[in-house]
């Protein structure tokens, strides 16, 4: 099956090959890619990587570091920029929570990345030397444990016929795993009983912030996860199979293409397309559909559903889109059976923070809080919250909390929710506030400016954020981000901050 080319991907190419894109370029790739020239303009001008110019170093901004000494640390770095005639600046999450704090050196398009870094460091780098240990991946080592999920595919699950496999996943209660842990079985069922050309698009844009088990998967068991989306492109009738892998995870990239070619060549993706592609680097584009846009060369902005991808998806086409982990668990299913796979009930989960052993950890389904916390280290009467889910996530209180069942359906019964699995761990005197403001700052940055309830509101929820207002008047804002906005993004950006007005009024100032 012969693949049409993809616009970012040949802009890529140029920009590597020359440094810059020259007006040339983009006509060039406009042409290459089949599209109008006024829609490559428009890629170029929204996604940050072809505008980048000149030397910038860049503290990134996290949950984690934001509790600790954030502000030292920009003191630092813009002390140690001016000294060198260096633009300073900032840059959300690269998955480095449980090795931070994080710097992003960034020269025209090339980027480094170091972790962790200091004040010390930062003197090192204004004084030509590196700031800290290069962190172009994550350890291996971040894996904690044992796990299903963290051992090589050597041997590659069989092709079961469709309706076997959905049923499979549908007796195993696989849901999706991204965050909206929607049931696997329909997305299947739903692509299957469509028409015509079809697609699986694999969404590794994991930019959330507190979120780094997809990354860890990419980098460390490719194989697992390409096996997983070659039993579901079987299953559904999908001709070609799409990687979109987070942009500025370079080595994960690296990694995955690898894996691509071996299997490949071990015959295992016969009469399947595949391949890997870098997304735009942004948060928006781990929205299903903006990753669509992103992938037809288009801003990566929300589509209005429905219809939803299952049924028009990438170009129009009916698509599965699925997270990372939720394909690494179908080909545990596949190999293992349902049955099986229902008693061990996986699920990896993201913890860093005031934990002694931050990293990856594969957990049953249900097991209690403070039994998590305490497989990473940490001493649970020491501790005040769990920031539960990532950016888009809530402040859980502890100790009140510590039986709470990390399962699909019981944090949702207090108005929280498991999402893709981060745990960021707070241990008594950290500035949560300070940690909301962070979480506010990132929602402000990475919207899209499709909708106006998101694209004004998130902007003055940091601002009130910043003022640490609380009080009635907040809540308007938070139900105009929560139900005018076309997305998760606007929808999720008050929750943090809500949670920590409600359940920790008391002790925050």
């Amino acid at each position: 099956m012969e693949s049409t080319p993809l616009l970012l991907p040949l802009l890529d190419e140029l920009l590597e090959a020359r440094g810059r894109l020259e007006p040339a370029d983009v006509a060039a790739a406009a042409r290459a890619a089949g599209v109008p020239a006024a829609r490559a303009w428009e890629a170029v001008r929204f996604y940050p990587r072809y505008h980048a110019k000149g030397e910038r170093w860049l503290l990134v901004d996290e949950p984690v570091v934001r509790s600790r000494n954030f502000a030292e640390l920009q003191d630092a770095l813009e002390h140690a920029a001016a000294s060198a005639g260096v633009a300073a600046g900032v840059v959300f999450s690269y998955g480095l929570e449980a090795v931070g704090p994080a710097l992003v050196v960034e020269r025209g398009p090339e980027r480094r990345v170091y972790a962790p870094v200091s004040p010390e460091g930062l003197a090192r780098l204004a004084a030509g030397g590196e700031p800290g240990p290069a962190a172009e991946e994550l350890p291996r080592e971040l894996a904690r444990g044992e796990g299903l999920l963290f051992e090589p595919m050597a041997e590659l699950p069989g092709f079961p016929g469709a309706d076997e496999l959905i049923e499979a996943v549908r007796e195993a209660g696989l849901r999706g795993l991204g965050g909206a842990l929607f049931p696997t079985w329909r997305k299947l069922a739903a692509v299957r009983q469509a028409d015509g050309v079809k697609y699986v698009v694999v969404n590794g844009d994991e930019s959330e912030p507190g979120n780094f088990k997809d990354r860890w998967l990419i980098e460390h068991n490719p194989r697992l996860v390409w096996a997983g989306a070659a039993l579901a492109a079987r299953a559904v009738g999908a001709g070609e199979i799409i990687f979109y892998v987070r942009g500025e995870y370079l080595s994960a990239l690296a990694r995955l293409e690898a894996a691509r070619r071996e299997l490949e060549a071990e015959g295992y993706l016969e009469g399947l397309a595949t391949r890997t592609f870098r997304g735009g680097g942004l948060y928006i584009c781990g929205e299903e559909s903006a990753l669509l846009e992103s992938l037809e060369g288009r801003r990566a902005e929300p589509r209005l559903k429905p219809p939803y991808p299952a049924q028009e998806g990438l170009f129009g086409r009916p698509t599965l889109v699925s997270n990372v982990e939720t394909l690494a668990h179908l080909a545990l299913i596949a190999r293992m059976g349902a049955a099986a796979y229902r008693r061990r009930a996986p699920k990896l989960f993201s913890i860093s923070g005031d934990v002694a052993r931050p990293g990856v950890y594969e957990l049953a389904l249900g097991t209690p809080l403070a039994a998590a916390l305490e497989a990473a280290g940490a001493e649970v009467s020491g501790l005040q919250a769990v920031l539960l889910g990532g950016a888009a996530g809530t402040f859980v209180k502890l100790p009140d909390h510590a039986d709470l069942p990390l399962d699909y359906d019981t944090p949702r019964q207090q108005g929280d929710s498991l999402g893709p699995g981060a745990l960021m761990v707070y241990e008594n005197g950290r500035d949560l506030w300070a940690v909301a403001e962070g979480v506010a700052a990132f929602f402000a940055h990475e919207s899209c400016g499709k909708c106006f309830p998101c694209s004004l509101g998130t902007p003055h929820l940091h601002a009130a954020v910043a003022r640490r207002e609380r009080g009635p008047g907040l809540e308007e804002l938070f139900l105009a981000l929560e139900q005018g906005s076309l997305c998760g993004l606007g929808q999720a950006a008050p929750w943090a901050v809500r949670s920590l007005i409600n359940r920790f009024g008391e002790v925050v100032s």
